[in-house]
């Protein structure tokens, strides 16, 4: 089985009942069958490489258009919660996911708060808990963490529990957002309908998300400091 000047495999025949079963003719005949099936085998290869790359093409496409529509909505809002509301709503529509939380940590106090939660489609308040287990583990790597198996498993080994008023999930992926070198939270999706849920293009589209949300943040923080060092100079103008 031969493509351009490649050996892509062989076809073989045997006859246990005799020596001498196989002709010129025989031999011919094979070979018109494998260059036949080569050109078929070739032209499927590529036939489902076009459609791979088509899907790719897709899905950036769409990702590309949910962070454009993020990026718009967060670029008119200056408040901080409603800068956590958008993006926590935009994920849940965008990747058809029911749960969803966003967490800020205060190393300081050894205190995770809960500005998003999202259960079950559900929105929830969470009072803040101890950083420990997931949100530890990402607070002292600044890394991602995807658990697609085993979740509960998983979870007791890294010291986790569920959050306050959630239910156990079965595939979870989470990104931390990040201040210069410092994770300072995580934004984290989770599916408790399956495992194996979150593949690469959806590791890929949180943190881009999760990359426009942290200016956004930092934008509203700097606005705020501005209204507040304005009305600070209006105070002292008066006096």
């Amino acid at each position: 089985l031969i493509t351009g000047n490649e050996v892509k495999g062989i076809i073989s025949l045997q006859n246990m009942d005799k020596e001498n079963a196989f002709s010129d003719a025989d031999v011919n005949l094979l070979t018109t069958l494998a260059n036949s099936m080569s050109m078929a085998l070739e032209s499927a290869r590529r036939f489902h490489e076009t459609t791979r790359l088509l899907k790719e093409t897709e899905q950036r496409t769409a990702e590309l258009a949910v962070i454009n529509s993020v990026q718009e909505g967060l670029a008119k809002e200056l408040d901080i919660q409603a800068i956590y509301d958008l993006v926590g709503d935009k994920l849940a529509e965008v990747m058809n996911t029911l749960d969803i939380d966003i967490r800020l940590f205060s190393p300081e106090t050894n205190q995770v708060f809960y500005p998003y939660v999202r259960d079950r489609g559900e929105l929830i308040q969470v009072p803040p808990s101890p950083i420990k287990g997931m949100s530890k583990y990402v607070l002292e790597t600044g890394q991602n963490l995807i658990i697609n198996e085993k979740l509960a498993e998983r979870m007791t080994e890294m010291g986790s529990t569920l959050v306050p008023g959630t239910q156990m999930e079965k595939s979870f992926m989470t990104v931390p957002i990040m201040s210069g070198s410092n994770a300072i939270g995580m934004v984290s999706i989770s599916n408790y309908e399956k495992e194996n849920a979150f593949s690469s293009s959806d590791v890929r589209l949180l943190q881009t998300v999760v990359s426009a949300m942290t200016v956004a943040l930092k934008n509203a923080k700097l606005f705020d400091e501005t209204n507040r060092l304005l009305k600070e100079t209006e105070q002292r103008t008066a006096e």
